[in-house]
């Protein structure tokens, strides 16, 4: 006999505190913290896609000059497209796609065609003064010399103005018999 009133004591409580519960929320309370919402964050931290930390430059533009196999195919490629990955901390992949325009020796309709190189380089920056490249084996490094232009304009002996203008980089990595021309600006 014990069992079933402690089965309907129970059924009692939960009939009494769903109603509660929904009176409670009618008259503007806040519902309670859900006590999963830690795990949450942390199931999708890797989901939230941030600019790296350290990131503060981006590719303007650049050209490649490429040498392959057939003539047709090898000189000036321009910059179609590129992408700068994350891949741990303070190393990054960057992604690189050429394109360079089929010169054919007759004119006729036929559709554009166009070569198609697609590079890409790991490399380490932490923000500082170098950018260190894999290239194939090897490693080259560019050193940064300044990332902005401080200029201060005086207007009268009481007022000025600091004027900061964000500076660009050339670099030009040697890959094999090609060379690549990249252009970055800092942000």
């Amino acid at each position: 006999m014990q069992p079933i009133r402690l089965a309907s004591v129970i059924l009692l409580i939960l009939a009494l505190a769903v109603p509660a519960a929904a009176v409670g929320k009618e008259a503007g309370q806040q519902p309670a913290a859900d006590p999963n919402a830690q795990s949450l964050t942390d199931f999708f931290k890797n989901e939230i896609v941030a600019s790296p930390r350290a990131m503060d430059f981006k590719v303007e533009g650049g050209y490649a000059d490429i040498q392959t196999e057939t003539p047709e195919s090898s000189g000036r490629y321009f910059l179609a497209s590129q992408v700068i990955v994350s891949v741990a901390p303070d190393i990054y992949k960057l992604s690189l796609s050429f394109k360079k325009k089929y010169q054919r020796d007759v004119i006729d309709l036929s559709p554009e065609y166009f070569f198609t190189q697609e590079r890409s380089y790991y490399f380490w920056y932490n923000g500082g003064d170098r950018i260190v490249l894999k290239v194939g084996t090897g490693r080259k490094e560019f050193k940064i010399q300044k990332k902005e232009l401080t200029q201060i304009k005086v207007k009268s002996l009481e007022t000025y103005t600091v004027e900061k203008t964000k500076l660009g980089m050339d670099m030009v990595i040697p890959d094999g018999k090609s060379r690549i021309f990249l252009q970055i600006k800092f942000i």
